[in-house]
């Protein structure tokens, strides 16, 4: 339990762009499990295929919009992304949640992002430059993601 408060406090005066990625999953409240466990669905559908990644967008304790990693290309994640080394832009799972919303509903919001392997279990999911840079263009405020089976990492934007 005192993991928990020291995690709590220290994200509660952690500066934009301070990481924790040291959280056991089981530490954390139930409602932040079940969100990850939800990601978690939402990355075993994934069409990418070995890459299943899966994010979840929440405002005001309300599931927003949910989304996986396709191959497909998306001209606006494409806008953040330095396409002479990297080459053009797919769908990433944390770029799939926050499309086509307005920017009232993602200000403010955070996304929970999980990667899962073949057998569905967590692995690091920590978002890329480029989605790192749209979340923060759109107003995310907060980034929760896997680092392992049974760990997690924050990151304030």
């Amino acid at each position: 339990m005192q993991s928990i408060k020291a995690a709590n406090n220290f994200l509660a005066f952690a500066p934009a762009g301070c990481y924790n990625e040291s959280m056991l999953i089981t530490d954390t409240s139930k409602k932040t499990q079940r969100t990850l466990e939800l990601a978690r669905r939402v990355a075993i559908n994934s069409t990418y295929g070995r890459l299943k990644h899966g994010a979840i967008l929440i405002k005001g304790g309300n599931v927003v919009n949910v989304a996986f990693n396709k191959p497909n290309f998306t001209s606006f994640g494409n806008r953040f992304r330095n396409n002479y080394t990297c080459g053009d832009a797919t769908t990433h799972a944390e770029i799939g949640a926050i499309l086509g919303l307005a920017r009232s509903a993602t200000v403010g919001a955070t996304v929970f992002v999980v990667r899962v392997n073949k057998l569905g279990e967590y692995r690091m999911s920590k978002p890329c430059p480029m989605c790192e840079e749209v979340l923060k263009f759109v107003g995310v405020k907060k980034v929760v993601y896997t680092t392992g089976e049974d760990t997690m990492g924050e990151h304030r934007l």
